[in-house]
């Protein structure tokens, strides 16, 4: 379901603003009256809009006794203004998202000393465009050099050239006409221009569906494409390729983020350890266990019996506060709070482990919380630099974010 964001907007009395008001050039007889009984007007503004892809900004534009133009940032779900009650006022918003304005709404009211307003605005998409990731794996094994995406409709044909890096491939198109159907072709080719991907399908655009927001999840096994569609709905096609399932090797499976001092005191807090899949393949989880060393009572088994492609499977402790999804372990022991190692293996084979110390004396140390009691912060891999994950330069403290991976800026 999308969200609906609500902003409240407060029309504040005039008395509070007699300089904004001054600066306007408003100085009609029945804002002064106002203004001297210091009475408040409030409105209530609800906007629904969905989230789509690469949404950049929410603009609000405010025009009555005043002019207000407001740029924020779509994740921000409040905010408080001072407006002046007035008999008309209009109410315009837009949702930018690729560079582009994507979607709009307005209304209009008039706001009242004293009394409070409440207005609905229903953002409506202009145009769409497809966003579409591809996995590469870690290494880009399979040595995918370059891609194309064609969109074909009844009257015009769109070619995309894919934008790659070490680890994803991504299209991305300009701004696409609605109600209208589309076949969609993608093609990746390795460094001797050999075709070794191709995927044929069809799709719509609609203003129920403007901004399709494609995943694959992964070149190989079984292929997801979820399309994120906007106004409260949402469809997925599920494509099947040749399903690949392997045991796991070095580099498919690293650590990305672990917690080891957890807030007492905070419900919402507890010990865990993540892992993520880079590989292009569902790895089998028969036989592995992840602890603070690979014998005995410090190595716990794990529950889940894989993990997909570009996936992030997350540990947790077995406290209350861990949530059941997170609970993938047999048993659990202690992730010490200054000092200590944490070891992933499968079947006798370490695939990746690290030493972590609140005290850093070794660019090879794991930074890890020094004060948990005041500044609770999870240990978190910048995914950039997984190839030097095991140097303390490639990781960074933050806000705990089990299940996300992170870019240390």
């Amino acid at each position: 379901m999308n969200p609906i964001r609500k902003l409240s907007l407060w029309a504040l009395s005039l008395s509070l603003s007699t300089l904004m008001l001054s600066a306007c050039g408003r100085d009609s007889d029945k804002e002064s009256s106002v203004r001297a009984d210091g009475v408040t007007a409030k409105v209530q503004l609800e906007l629904h809009y969905s989230d789509v892809p690469l949404m950049d900004s929410l603009v609000i534009d405010c025009l009555g006794a005043d002019t207000l133009h407001l740029v924020k940032n779509p994740e921000d779900h409040s905010l408080e203004l001072d407006l002046f009650p007035h008999d008309h006022w209009e109410f315009q918003a837009k949702i930018y998202a690729n560079g582009s304005l994507m979607q709009r709404g307005e209304a209009e009211a008039r706001l009242e000393a004293g009394k409070t307003t409440e207005i609905s605005i229903k953002m409506h998409p202009l145009a769409g465009f497809i966003y579409l990731k591809i996995p590469l794996g870690f290494g880009n094994p399979a040595n995918i050099a370059y891609g194309q995406m064609e969109l074909e409709s009844s009257d015009s044909l769109y070619t995309y050239l894919m934008e790659i890096d070490d680890s994803e491939g991504i299209f991305r198109t300009d701004l696409l006409p609605l109600e209208t159907s589309y076949r969609l072709k993608i093609t990746l080719y390795d460094n001797l221009d050999n075709n070794i991907y191709q995927v044929e399908d069809s799709l719509y655009l609609s203003p129920d569906n403007p901004v399709p927001s494609l995943e694959l999840k992964s070149l190989r096994g079984k292929a997801s494409i979820a399309i994120e569609i906007a106004d409260n709905a949402n469809l997925e096609i599920r494509m099947s390729l040749p399903a690949t399932r392997r045991a796991p090797k070095q580099n498919d499976l690293v650590i990305t983020e672990f917690l080891s001092a957890p807030l007492k005191t905070d419900s919402s807090q507890y010990e865990f350890i993540e892992i993520y899949n880079g590989s292009t393949d569902t790895l089998a989880l028969n036989g592995c266990t992840i602890g603070t060393g690979s014998a005995g009572n410090k190595a716990w088994e794990i529950l889940k019996s894989e993990i997909a492609p570009g996936s992030i499977l997350v540990f947790g402790d077995t406290s209350a506060n861990t949530p059941d999804v997170f609970r993938n372990t047999a048993t659990w022991g202690d992730l010490t709070n200054t000092k200590s190692s944490i070891v992933l293996q499968c079947n006798g084979t370490v695939l990746d482990s690290l030493f972590y110390s609140n005290i850093q004396d070794s660019t090879t140390i794991i930074p890890n919380n020094s004060n948990p009691s005041k500044n609770p912060q999870s240990s978190q891999l910048d995914i950039r630099y997984w190839q030097n994950r095991g140097t303390g330069d490639s990781w960074c403290m933050g806000t705990p974010s089990p299940n996300l991976l992170k870019d240390c800026l």
